[in-house]
């Protein structure tokens, strides 16, 4: 018999990464990325083309944060519907 603290930790917490999740993710760490090295070269850009050399960084400083709560929003849901379903299985197995 285990003790169902071990059982607890053994388990899952997290849903499998699905293909969309995967490049929600992957979208979201890219524009972190694109977003760094824009604010790094803000100043060169705005030398270089003028007010209009910020346009980068702030389209960036928009999206990420669009893109990050869509992947969290998501991510959580799948969490959550993943962990139902593996508390409804639990359940099954009890009654029986």
């Amino acid at each position: 018999m285990t003790h169902p603290l071990l059982a607890f930790m053994a388990t899952p917490m997290a849903a499998p990464e699905t293909p969309r999740l995967k490049r929600l993710r992957q979208s979201w760490v890219l524009l972190c990325t694109a977003l760094m090295l824009a604010v790094i070269l803000n100043p060169a850009s705005v030398a270089r083309f003028g007010p209009l050399g910020a346009l980068p960084a702030l389209l960036l400083l928009i999206a990420a944060p669009i893109v990050g709560l869509v992947y969290w929003r998501a991510k959580m849901r799948a969490d959550a519907a993943w962990s139902q379903a593996g508390s409804r299985s639990d359940d099954r197995e009890g009654k029986a």
